[in-house]
């Protein structure tokens, strides 16, 4: 991953990952802890997936620990 990592870049991506799906607003206030949003743009899969996701302790924990998280994460919100 690069050193210098495009913020807003980034958010454009994942938007147009989505196919539409996900708006600039749900992604921000995701990362505040909102989520209604973002669930809210879901399909019925990919929310039980989110969901069950982030409801697992031990799982959410073992993601958000692996080393391209930590990198993703410190990049994003301008800890590295």
């Amino acid at each position: 991953m690069a050193n210098n990592i495009d913020k807003e870049r980034f958010i454009n991506t994942i938007i147009a990952s989505s196919g539409g799906k996900l708006g600039k607003s749900a992604l921000e206030n995701a990362a505040k802890g909102n989520m209604s949003e973002l669930f809210s743009a879901l399909g019925e899969e990919d929310r039980q997936k989110l969901s069950a996701a982030l409801s697992d302790k031990n799982k959410a924990k073992e993601m958000l620990s692996s080393s391209a998280a930590k990198e993703l994460l410190a990049k994003l919100f301008g800890n590295g």
